[in-house]
């Protein structure tokens, strides 16, 4: 009995490891009879790496506005910094209304051509700088025009991300109230600004063949200009400002017209100076000449001068010799300005 027993197991075991056996050879045959399919190259090709310049938009502290002004009848003025040399456009409601381009220093001014109908508008701002990226700034301007004649349209700054509140720039009696914060912020700080004369516009008088000067001055008493090397003509100054005939012609050939500021004892305070060429004033033919300042803009030449921002295309169209771009003119050039009642 006991033999048997032992038989029956040692058969068993034989079966087992008879099945183990023929499970490896065949998973062997298998694995290698499996058909192994490769991608056949036909031609060598020099594989160079294909250059993607995705388009991001990102959002960021990237504009500041520094000018935002729309009148009744809805023309519209920005002026501010963003990024350097990009392009810029200003979007209402998926529609780009103004495409402008900022300088090297990241200053630009943008006009639309069309003017706001009454409604109320919601402005941002989209860059895209020279490596195509594309910024989105957090800023936004909000707009409430009315479309009456004498209603000063509301202006206000927002803070698209919704981190700060909505600042107030322009609203039917806010200009006065900061006017008057103005003056009195004048008055407390005129006594301890720097001396300073500057000479803003020139006009040939016809009548007595010579120049009129006009300009601003700071803390003094007394402004004297002329051309350099002949007799000065002096001034009083009125309210910061100053006007004056310059005694002598110019004929041909470029002179130095200065000014200088007077202080109470005689002593100079300060001193501004343009070159000028006999063939600048005979091509303004009677009009007057202005010097462009720092952080000036054709647009504010316009509204200052003519009344109205959107006639900077008349001072454009008359200084097309001189201006490449009307987005960027640069301190000390002279413009002819266009007569008011055009």
């Amino acid at each position: 009995m006991k033999s048997s027993k032992v038989i029956y197991f040692l058969l068993t075991g034989a079966i087992i490891a008879a099945l183990a056996l023929f499970v490896v050879f065949y998973e062997t045959e298998t694995i290698d009879e499996k058909e192994v399919v490769v991608p056949l190259v036909n031609k060598v090709v020099d594989a160079k790496p294909i250059e993607v310049k995705p388009t991001r938009e990102e959002t960021a502290e990237t504009i500041k506005l520094e000018v935002v002004r729309v009148r009744p009848d809805g023309s519209l003025v920005i002026a501010g910094k963003g990024l350097p040399n990009s392009k810029i456009e200003i979007i209402s409601n998926s529609e780009v209304i103004a495409v402008t381009t900022s300088d090297k220093i990241g200053d630009f001014v943008a006009v639309p051509q069309k003017q706001l109908n009454s409604g109320e508008y919601f402005l941002s701002f989209r860059q895209s700088t020279e490596d195509n990226k594309v910024v989105i700034a957090n800023k936004s301007v909000a707009i409430n025009v009315t479309g009456k004649k004498d209603d000063l349209p509301i202006v206000a700054i927002v803070d698209s991300q919704g981190k700060l509140g909505a600042k107030v720039i322009q609203a039917p009696g806010l200009e006065k109230k900061e006017q008057s914060i103005k003056n009195n912020k004048q008055i407390n700080t005129k006594t301890i600004q720097e001396p300073q004369v500057r000479i803003l516009a020139i006009t040939h008088d016809s009548k007595s063949g010579q120049l009129v000067l006009s300009g601003i001055a700071y803390n003094g008493v007394q402004v004297n200009a002329g051309f350099t090397g002949k007799e000065t003509s002096s001034t009083k100054i009125i309210n910061d400002e100053w006007t004056l005939s310059v005694p002598g012609k110019l004929i041909v050939g470029k002179q130095k017209v200065f000014a200088v500021l007077l202080g109470k004892n005689g002593k100079v305070l300060s001193e501004n100076s343009i070159t000028i060429s006999g063939k600048s004033i005979e091509n303004a033919n009677g009009k007057t000449l202005i010097i462009v300042q720092k952080g000036d803009a054709l647009w504010n030449i316009a509204y200052q001068r003519l009344g109205l921002g959107n006639r900077y295309i008349d001072i454009f169209e008359l200084n097309k010799d001189k201006i490449q771009n009307p987005d960027l003119i640069y301190p000390k050039q002279l413009f002819i300005i266009p007569n008011k009642s055009n």
